[in-house]
């Protein structure tokens, strides 16, 4: 899987990081000081963020990211990093080894791949990770991603 990263600091604005998600058309930004994870901010976030009022643009980032998101190391698999995206209920899944962030793995991607696996060896779990990934019938869990 390709390890895509965009990044923003906690003290940018996020309006800024909202232009950022619409330049790189993603749905999430990585929230970083230096090369470290601190946090994410998602799609969701703003729509929470815009709920809550007109001024939510003149925010930063730190103040309103989802800090301590859910994350996988490199050695995941991708059954792994699906399981983990259907119990949380998220879409967004940042892959970190050291505390650094490599890159977010997103749930189309996760797709993709579980996709693929399946055509390739009928793998009876990666049929079971892609039907949970496509369920809406349970509650959420978490209002990260």
């Amino acid at each position: 899987m390709s390890l895509r990263v965009v990044k923003v600091s906690p003290d940018e604005p996020v309006r800024l990081a909202i232009a950022r998600m619409l330049e790189e058309n993603v749905g999430s930004v990585a929230v970083c000081e230096g090369e470290r994870l601190v946090g994410i901010f998602t799609e969701r976030d703003v729509l929470r963020l815009a709920g809550e009022g007109p001024h939510f643009s003149e925010a930063n980032v730190g103040d309103v990211m989802t800090r301590n998101p859910v994350t996988i190391s490199p050695d995941d698999d991708i059954l792994a990093a699906a399981q983990l995206m259907s119990e949380r209920r998220i879409r967004h899944l940042p892959i970190v080894q050291g505390g650094n962030l490599l890159g977010i793995v997103g749930i189309r991607e996760v797709m993709r791949t579980l996709v693929e696996r399946l055509w390739r060896t009928q793998d009876p779990e990666a049929r079971e990770r892609a039907r949970e990934l496509l369920s809406r019938s349970r509650a959420p869990v978490s209002s990260d991603s």
